[in-house]
């Protein structure tokens, strides 16, 4: 080999053991960055072991506690207010988290409570029968009812209508029927006898209609009572006295006393109104008064007995009560949603709600909330009331809160995921496989790479060693070269 070749040669091999070395060490690195990818998916694999979930008490098995992963409709539903407690979950501001069924029900029912009801499928009113019915029995069990009811709510704001003044309110304004009567208009006790002038009983009279709840409107007397119609009564002797009749004088839109017929034919019964008087009839509509919540509640109480007796339900007299269409309280089984309900409307009224929609034009600043990626209005992110992870989140870091319906003090008070007894923290075992499952993929991963290095460091490693043994064969021979030629020149 001439001394020219062997050096190029030589300065070609130790070119190519460089470039072998410089990717021995390279994939060095790739090791070493391998290696530090391992440290780091086994430290995120036992951090995962260490996942916890919050579940919540939802009933008993016998002895055994039940307890299910928390969700919104999970902690806040009536299946969870029946067999443990009552839960709403609030933000920072004290906002009740609702669904949209019951906002929508809150704001149709523009601040009626029995509307509120009324649009979720449900009344308060623990009667069935409906005026008109031919129960009679029943009808005036519900009808004595309704007056005690009313009755209860007056007394809260100190009016006392008397027992006759509200006996016969009725439910409008624009009244056009009459008494009971017989043909020859007299009036009726509740048998449909004749009421004689000294049996006058005007719990006796009719009380059909439909719209406003309200009471006669009467001539007070020197006192502020309700006063009656008098009548001189001409005694078998001959003597006369005055006789009080249980009949209130109403007046008319005016303020003019409608005239009562007292016995006009003398055969002793009371003889009725006319229809003309009677259309003179005004009546006073029963607004609420009241300044507690006691008043409120009686008021709405009294107000659903006579919506469900007379079977209207709405102010525009629009839509019929139909006593199918609700789950009453006539029904005892509906107690409970009854009880549930009227804590969520409390709850609202008292310190405002907020929800999520999926439609963006239905989002707003105030209080409807849009879902992630649906809009720009209101607060955008994955909503509580659907996904769980969201609500859990949301619970950890305190920007939604929960409270639960005390009995003792008759109204929600604040709770944590940390103090209520009846949310456990637990270990997360879907967490805790779903880890264990990534753990093992990515070390396979891992694992697969780190043996492709290897083999290319295997095969770096041969390379470089047949490149060596070239590298010192050709130097020898320029060794000698060199040597020779400087032995034949020295």
């Amino acid at each position: 080999m001439g001394m020219a070749a062997s050096q190029a040669r030589l300065l070609s091999i130790t070119a190519r053991l460089t470039n072998n070395e410089n990717s021995g060490q390279s994939i060095s690195y790739s090791k070493q960055r391998l290696a530090d990818q391992t440290q780091q998916i086994t430290n995120e694999y036992n951090e995962a072991l260490d996942a916890t979930k919050l579940t919540v008490l939802t009933g008993f098995n016998g002895a055994d506690a039940n307890y299910t992963d928390i969700s919104y409709s999970l902690m806040t539903g009536p299946e969870m207010a029946e067999n443990v407690r009552q839960y709403v979950v609030t933000d920072t501001k004290g906002r009740i988290l609702v669904t949209n069924t019951i906002a929508d029900a809150y704001e149709r029912a523009n601040g009626n409570y029995n509307k509120f009801l009324a649009n979720l499928g449900y009344s308060q009113a623990d009667i069935s029968v409906q005026a008109g019915s031919s129960d009679s029995d029943a009808v005036n069990d519900a009808w004595t009812k309704i007056h005690e009811a009313w009755d209860k709510y007056f007394a809260t704001i100190g009016i006392n209508l008397g027992d006759a003044e509200h006996d016969t309110f009725r439910y409008s304004f624009n009244w056009t029927n009459t008494f009971d009567t017989d043909d020859k208009g007299h009036y009726l006790d509740k048998k449909g006898n004749p009421i004689s002038v000294n049996e006058l009983d005007s719990k006796g009279y009719s009380s059909v209609g439909s719209g406003y709840a309200g009471f006669l409107s009467t001539q007070k007397d020197e006192n502020g009572n309700t006063a009656y119609h008098t009548f001189t009564k001409t005694n078998p002797d001959g003597s006369q006295e005055q006789v009080t009749l249980d009949v209130p004088i109403c007046l008319n839109k005016d303020g003019n006393i409608i005239p009562l017929s007292v016995d006009s034919d003398g055969d002793g019964c009371m003889d009725s109104y006319s229809d003309k008087d009677i259309a003179q009839f005004v009546y006073s509509p029963i607004n609420y008064e009241g300044t507690t919540q006691e008043s409120r509640d009686l008021y709405d109480y009294a107000m659903a007995l006579t919506e469900a007796f007379l079977r209207t339900k709405n102010d525009d007299f629009n839509e019929p009560y139909i006593s199918g269409d609700f789950s009453s309280a006539a029904n005892p089984e509906n107690a409970g949603m009854l009880t549930y309900y009227r804590n969520i409307y409390n709850k609202m009224l008292s310190n405002g709600y907020f929800t999520y929609t999926s439609k963006p034009a239905e989002a707003d600043d105030n209080h409807i909330y849009a879902d992630a990626g649906t809009g720009t209005a209101g607060t955008v992110q994955k909503s509580p009331l659907y996904d769980n992870i969201t609500f859990e989140e949301a619970l950890r870091d305190g920007s939604l809160r929960l409270e639960y319906y005390s009995t003792t003090d008759k109204s929600f008070v604040s709770t944590t995921i940390s103090e209520d007894t009846c949310i456990q923290e637990v270990a997360d075992e879907r967490a805790i496989a779903k880890a264990e499952s990534k753990y093992n993929q990515d070390m396979t991963d891992l694992e697969n790479k780190d043996k492709k290095l290897d083999l290319e460091l295997k095969k770096l490693d041969t390379e470089h060693s047949a490149l060596q043994t070239e590298y010192d064969s050709v130097k020898n021979v320029v060794d000698k070269n060199v040597e020779a030629s400087f032995k034949t020149f020295g």
